[in-house]
């Protein structure tokens, strides 16, 4: 079985399940109705004893306004944090079978692993965000989330660090 997500210019492919959470029919018209703000991750999927909650941010868009370091991390924190709500009530709650599925394996994994997929700009005077490093975004996001993954990973198309899944470009933008 080969899953493929695509998010905006990216394609990511798993051999093994994974959904697009945040366009989740579970999470589209119920859960995040709830309250004003909540957000989800990109890909929720489950490999064996891990459970993966993947955010994707592709910053090589032309269009990319600047943004503070510390903007990220409380984006990323706040989907952490309403995803991993969202899971328990999708489980029981979802009208959609393979949503229930999902959400049921991945309350039933050892391990959560976070994983935020960045690809930044080329640096610039312009874009403060441009010289943010791979290294000092792992560290503050580790500082935050050790509670829930003691290690989370930075990844980008060129730096997967093994991971069991492939993202490719799909053009140069």
């Amino acid at each position: 079985m080969t899953i493929n997500i695509q998010e905006d210019n990216l394609n990511f492919e798993f051999e093994f399940n994974a959904i697009k959470f945040d366009e989740s029919q579970y999470y589209q018209s119920s859960f995040k109705r709830i309250t004003n703000g909540i957000k989800a991750v990109d890909i929720l999927a489950i490999d064996g004893c891990f459970g993966y909650l993947i955010e994707i941010k592709d910053y090589k868009h032309p269009n990319t306004c600047d943004m503070p370091l510390i903007g990220l991390i409380e984006a990323v924190i706040g989907k952490v944090m309403g995803t991993l709500s969202a899971i328990l009530p999708m489980k029981n709650n979802a009208n959609c079978s393979e949503e229930q599925k999902i959400a049921n394996l991945f309350s039933q994994t050892n391990q959560i692993k976070i994983v935020l997929h960045i690809e930044l700009p080329p640096p610039t005077p312009e874009l403060a965000l441009s010289r943010w490093t791979l290294s000092n975004i792992q560290m503050k996001l580790k500082q935050r989330l050790k509670a829930i993954d003691i290690d989370p990973k930075i990844v980008s198309v060129t730096n997967m660090s093994n991971y069991p899944w492939t993202v490719t470009r799909l053009n140069n933008t």
